[in-house]
């Protein structure tokens, strides 16, 4: 099986090819938190080639899904669905925080707090074992209100390490639970995108499957907080 896999969460634009088979791995990343737009079309047509993989022969789409800011996060996740729903394939999300985890605990052998940027001089929060298993989180934090457990990796705060979402790990933990017996969230019921309330529905559905385990996700942004924007009563907002 090959996946493509795809994360836009943080300053990082990474893209990256596996088979399930372990014998195609490739990779291309490009930083830059304003280019996400410009870079992702070059880095899956490059890793393609790189990989000699024709894209008809992708099996499987696996976007990270932050949480991270939303213009970038809403990059990679529409590229990937576009791609999945143009060739019929399935798409499938997980926490980039815990893409970054496992890195570090492979980096730097014991627990790890992973710290991304959410912007209003806040952070994205998530704690982690030795395995990588997420233990809290992932969460909205002040930089004041800040628990570290063990080393701190991510691309913001008082981090020990700067690390962003590696698509080949986002791969690996795909395959890993898929092997594992995981199913993809296809039957998950997800409300139409524009859809009055859609935003916090899909937000509940996501944060419910992250409260109880489960790492494949929806292939929707993981946001953690909700909209600042309400529809007023005059346009249908309700009372």
């Amino acid at each position: 099986m090959h996946i493509l896999a795809i994360d836009t969460a943080t300053a990082a634009t990474s893209v990256a090819v596996v088979d399930s088979g372990g014998s195609v791995r490739c990779e291309s990343q490009v930083i830059d938190a304003r280019r996400h737009a410009e870079a992702i079309a070059p880095l899956i047509r490059d890793v393609l080639a790189e990989a000699r993989v024709d894209a008809s022969a992708i099996d499987l789409v696996a976007c990270g899904v932050g949480p991270g800011p939303f213009t970038g996060l809403r990059v990679g996740i529409a590229t990937g669905v576009a791609i999945a729903e143009g060739r019929g394939i399935p798409v499938v999300g997980a926490c980039s925080l815990d893409v970054i985890a496992r890195r570090a605990v492979r980096d730097y052998p014991g627990s790890a707090t992973v710290l991304t940027r959410a912007r209003r001089a806040e952070l994205c929060w998530a704690a982690y074992d030795e395995h990588a298993q997420r233990l809290a989180g992932p969460l909205i934090r002040s930089e004041n209100d800040l628990d570290i457990h063990g080393t701190a990796v991510g691309d913001a705060g008082p981090v020990d390490v700067v690390m962003y979402p590696q698509a080949l790990d986002l791969a690996d933990l795909v395959a890993e639970r898929l092997a594992g017996g995981e199913t993809l969230p296809g039957s998950v019921e997800l409300p139409e995108e524009g859809a009055r309330e859609s935003g916090a529905a899909t937000a509940d559905i996501l944060h419910d499957r992250v409260r109880r385990g489960l790492l494949l996700l929806p292939a929707r942004p993981l946001y953690l907080r909700r909209p600042d924007a309400v529809v007023p009563a005059s346009m249908g907002g309700g009372a």
